[in-house]
C-alpha cells in the first residue's frame, strides 16, 4: 500500500487557515462552520500524536502513523475478529471439524511405503494436492540438495578364532499380522550417515554410552582403543555415542534396545511380544541418524548456509561418523553379551548409573569385557553417499498483516510404517489444514498469515526444516511470530510438551478447550488430565532451527508413552499402522485431540491482536534455569568459586520489565472492546499502533537471546538460553556454554559466559521498556 505524502502539520496548518478562515462571513452555514471544526480538530489531534509519538513518522514494518488513520486501513474492517467468522465462531469451528476417522485414513496412507528421505517425492506430491483440495491454494514443493547416505549391504558375525559361532540376520521377523513388516522393498536396518567400514575386533559393553558411562571405563582402566563399542539405546542421542567411542579409540559400535527401558511391559513380567501383546517385539530393530545432532544440525556440508544447487560445500567429517555402527535386535545382541559372561567387572560393579538391564533372564550377566583377543566381531557395514533432493512441501494462508506463524511436522521416515513418528503428525496437520480450509470456505481470514510445512530429511538431522530456516532467515527474523511444532502426535497417552516459555500460557489456554481422549475420565479436558509440566527446549526435532538458531520462540507437542502403556516400537518397522491400530491410538482419539490443540494454538496467534504470549513466564524461567545449574558450580575445585548474583540481578530487572509489559498488553486488550463516538477515532489510532509497538516487541523477546559468535565449539547454536545438551542431543540444557565452563573447571570462561547471558538478558530488559 502507497503512503500518504508526509506533509507536517506545521507545512499544512497555516495554508488551510489562509484559504478557509476568509470565506467564513460569506458562508456561515453550519455545515461548512462543522467541516471547518472537525479538519482543524483532526489536524491538532494528528499533531498532538506526532508529539506523543515523534518515532511515528520512521519508516517500520506496518508503515508509519499516516498508515494508521482512518481512510489507510492498516487492520480488517472488521477488527479485531476476522472476515466472516468472530473468534468464538472459528473456535467452534476447529474444535468440531477434526475426525478420527480420516485421519486414520491418511494414516494409513502414509505408512503404506517406505518413504526415506529423498525417496517420497510421490507423498510429497500427494499432500500438496490434498493441501490444495482443503482450500490452501498457495502451496508449493521446495527442494534443496542435501549429502545423505543409503544402506548397500553389511554383516554382524560373532568368531572364536577363525571360527563363526553366531552370524546376525539383521533383519526383524516379518509377521502375519503386521502388513508392512513383510514389504519387499522394506527398508534395511541401518544409521543415517554411519561410516563404511570393515571391523575385526574384540569387543566392550559400554552401557548407555554416555559421556559419564564411558568416563567410568576409563577411569576403571577399560581401554576402548581397537574395540567394538556395545551400547543400549537411551539417554542420549545415539549418534553422541558413536562420537564418543570414536574420540576414545573404538573402530566400531553396536547399539540395541534393552528391555531394560520397557517398564512393566516385558517378557520377563510375563507380557506378550508384539503382535500378540504389549511387550516390545524380541527381533525390533531401532534405526536412526548417528549425525553429531548437538554440534549442527542440517545438511553437514552446509553448516548455516542452504543446501542449493552450486552451494560451497565443506567436509562433513566434523559432523558425522568416522567408523562404522549398525543397529540390532536386543534378541540379536544376546550371542554377544553372553560372549562376555565372566569377562571383566560386572555393570554391578560400577556405580547407580550401571544398575539394570533386562536380559539377566536371557542369561545375560552384563559383564564388561574386553572380550578375550581370540573372541571377535565382524561388523561390515557398506553405505552409498549422495547428494539428492529432498522436498518440503509449504503451504500459506494470507493474512491481513505481514506476520506469520508456522506449523510445521516431518513426513519422512526410516521404515514403511512411521504410523507414531512421524505421520501420526503428518495426518494430524492434513486435519489441521481441513479444518482452517473450512473456516476459509465460510469467508474467514486470518490476522496474521498461517504457514504449514511438511519436512522431508527430519529423520537424517533435521534436513528439512534446518535448510529452509537458512534459506529464509531475514523474512523469518523480521515475521515469524511463532514455531508450533508436532513430530509424534500420538505413541501414547501422556501428553509431554516442551516450549519457550514466551508460548506456556498459550499452551495451559489451548488444552483447556479440548476433551481429554482418555475415556475413563469423562467430562475432563486435555489440561485436567495433565501434570502441567512443560520442558526445556532440546533437539531432536524441527523446531531446532527456529527456536537455537533464529530465535524464534517455538514448542513441541504430542502425546508420549507413559507408564501404563505399550511399549512404542520408535523406529522399527513395527511402529505401524497395525501396530497402532492394536495398541497405540486404536480409536484415533489421541491423534483427534492432538489436531484440536494444534489448530486452536495456531489461530489463537493468528488472530488476538494482542500477541498470546507471556514475557513474565520467560522472567521465571531464567531464574529457574540459574537454580537449575547452581549445582554445577559446588563441584569446583575448594580454590574456585563462580558468582551467580550478578546474573541474578539482572534477570529481576527483566521480570519486572516483563511483568509491567504484560500489563500494559492486557490492558491494551481491554480498550478494544471500548465503544468510542466517531470524533474520538483518533484513540484508535493511538491503540492501534501501541498494540502494533507491544507485539514487535513480543515478536522479538526471543531473538535477545541470540549471541551471532555462537556457542563453544558449535556455533551453529546462537541461543544463550536454550541448546540441546553437548553430550545429550534430546535433552535441552539451559545457559549451555556457562553449564560447559563450569563443568570444565574453567571458570573464567565461565565468567565470560556471564556476562555474555547478563547482556542479552540486559539487552531483553531494554527492549521491553
Amino acid at each position: 500500500m502507497r503512503e500518504k505524502p508526509t506533509m507536517s502539520p506545521s507545512e499544512t496548518t497555516p495554508l488551510l487557515l489562509v484559504h478557509v478562515a476568509p470565506q467564513r462571513h460569506r458562508y456561515p452555514h453550519n455545515k461548512l462552520r462543522r467541516a471547518f471544526t472537525f479538519t482543524l480538530g483532526l489536524l491538532l489531534v494528528t499533531a498532538l500524536v506526532l508529539f506523543l509519538f515523534p518515532s511515528a513518522l520512521l519508516p517500520r514494518e506496518g508503515g508509519s502513523l499516516w498508515s494508521y488513520l482512518p481512510w489507510a486501513h492498516p487492520y480488517p474492517e472488521s477488527w479485531p475478529n476476522g472476515h466472516g467468522l468472530d473468534y468464538e465462531e472459528l473456535q467452534t469451528l476447529l474444535l468440531g471439524t477434526p475426525s478420527a476417522a480420516r485421519e486414520r485414513e491418511w494414516s494409513k496412507y502414509y505408512t503404506a511405503a517406505p518413504h526415506l528421505a529423498g525417496k517420497n517425492l510421490s507423498q510429497a506430491l500427494w499432500t500438496k494436492e490434498r493441501w490444495e483440495e482443503f482450500g490452501i491454494t498457495d502451496t508449493k514443493i521446495v527442494s534443496y540438495d542435501v549429502y545423505l547416505n543409503y544402506p548397500v549391504d553389511h554383516r554382524l558375525a560373532l568368531l572364536e578364532g577363525n571360527k563363526v559361532t553366531f552370524e546376525a540376520s539383521l533383519e526383524e521377523d516379518v509377521l502375519e499380522e503386521d502388513s508392512t513388516s513383510g514389504l519387499p522393498d522394506r527398508v534395511p536396518t541401518f544409521h543415517g550417515y554411519s561410516a563404511s567400514g570393515n571391523v575385526t575386533a574384540p569387543f566392550v559393553y559400554v552401557n548407555f554410552g554416555t559421556y559419564a558411562d564411558f568416563e567410568d571405563l576409563v577411569n576403571a582402566n577399560v581401554s576402548l582403543a581397537g574395540k567394538v563399542a556395545i551400547a543400549k539405546y537411551g539417554r542420549i542421542f545415539r549418534g553422541l555415542k558413536v562420537k564418543r567411542a570414536q574420540e576414545l579409540g573404538a573402530v566400531g559400535v553396536i547399539l540395541y534396545d534393552d528391555p531394560q527401558q520397557d517398564g512393566e511391559f516385558t517378557e520377563e513380567n510375563g507380557y506378550k511380544p508384539y503382535p500378540e501383546g504389549p511387550a516390545r517385539q524380541p527381533s525390533a530393530v531401532q534405526r536412526g541418524s548417528t549425525q553429531f545432532l548437538s554440534f549442527a544440525p542440517g545438511d553437514p556440508t552446509t553448516p548455516g548456509w542452504p543446501s542449493k544447487p552450486g552451494s560451497d560445500r565443506q567436509d562433513p567429517h566434523d559432523f558425522i561418523p568416522s567408523i562404522p555402527s549398525i543397529p540390532v535386535s536386543y534378541t540379536e545382541v544376546l550371542p554377544l553379551l553372553k560372549a562376555l559372561n565372566g569377562h571383566g567387572p560386572k555393570a554391578s560393579d560400577f556405580n547407580e548409573w550401571w544398575q539394570g538391564g533386562g536380559l539377566g533372564y536371557k542369561g545375560v550377566q552384563y559383564n564388561i569385557g574386553p572380550s578375550p583377543d581370540d573372541v571377535t566381531i565382524n561388523l561390515y557395514n557398506e553405505q552409498e553417499y549422495v547428494t539428492t533432493p529432498i522436498w518440503n512441501v509449504i503451504g500459506v494462508i494470507p493474512g491481513s498483516l505481514p506476520d506469520v506463524v508456522i506449523l510445521g511436522n516431518h513426513r519422512d521416515a526410516w521404515i514403511a510404517g512411521g504410523a507414531g513418528d512421524p505421520n501420526s503428525g503428518s495426518a494430524v496437520l492434513n486435519d489441521v489444514i481441513r479444518s482452517f480450509g473450512e473456516a476459509l470456505k465460510a469467508g474467514w481470514k486470518p490476522l496474521r498469515t498461517i504457514v504449514f510445512a511438511s519436512w522431508d530429511g527430519e529423520e537424517y538431522g533435521l534436513l528439512g526444516s534446518t535448510e529452509w530456516v537458512e534459506d529464509n532467515l531475514p523474512w523469518l527474523s523480521k515475521s515469524n511470530v511463532a514455531y508450533l511444532n508436532v513430530d509424534v502426535s500420538a505413541s501414547g497417552t501422556l501428553l509431554r510438551p516442551t516450549a519457550s516459555p514466551l508460548l506456556n500460557k498459550l499452551i495451559y489456554e489451548v488444552t483447556g478447550l479440548v476433551q481429554s481422549p482418555n475415556q475413563t475420565v469423562k467430562g475432563q479436558t486435555v489440561r485436567d488430565v495433565w501434570d502441567g509440566h512443560i520442558g526445556t527446549m532440546g533437539s531432536g526435532s524441527d523446531f531446532t532451527a527456529f527456536q537455537d538458531f533464529a530465535g524464534i520462540p517455538s514448542y513441541d507437542l504430542g502425546f508420549t508413552r507413559g507408564r501404563q502403556d505399550p511399549v512404542y516400537h520408535y523406529h522399527s518397522n513395527y511402529d505401524s499402522f497395525d501396530w497402532m491400530q492394536r495398541f497405540g491410538d486404536p480409536q484415533w482419539l489421541y491423534h483427534e485431540a492432538s489436531s484440536k490443540i494444534w489448530a486452536l494454538a495456531a489461530a489463537k496467534l493468528a488472530e488476538t491482536p494482542v500477541l498470546f504470549f507471556n514475557a513474565t513466564d520467560y522472567g521465571l524461567g531464567l531464574e529457574e534455569y540459574v537454580d537449575r545449574i547452581r549445582p554445577t558450580a559446588e563441584n569446583l575445585p575448594s580454590n574456585m568459586s563462580f558468582d551467580f548474583g550478578p546474573l541474578y540481578d539482572a534477570i529481576t530487572k527483566f521480570q519486572r520489565a516483563a511483568i509491567e509489559f504484560d500489563a500494559h498488553g492486557a490492558d491494551l486488550t481491554s480498550q478494544l472492546d471500548e465503544d468510542l463516538p466517531w470524533y474520538l477515532w483518533w484513540k484508535k489510532v493511538r491503540l492501534f499502533y501501541l498494540i502494533h509497538e507491544v507485539n514487535s516487541k513480543y515478536k522479538n523477546i526471543e531473538r535477545q537471546f541470540l549471541y551471532q559468535p555462537g556457542l563453544d565449539g558449535r556455533n551453529w547454536f546462537k541461543h544463550v538460553v536454550f541448546a540441546p545438551g553437548l553430550w545429550t542431543g534430546y535433552a535441552g540444557t539451559t545457559y549451555p556454554s556457562l553449564v560447559e565452563s563450569l563443568e570444565a573447571g574453567d571458570v573464567a570462561n565461565a565468567e565470560k559466559w556471564r556476562s555474555i547471558i547478563i547482556e542479552r538478558v540486559d539487552a531483553a530488559t531494554r527492549l521491553l521498556r
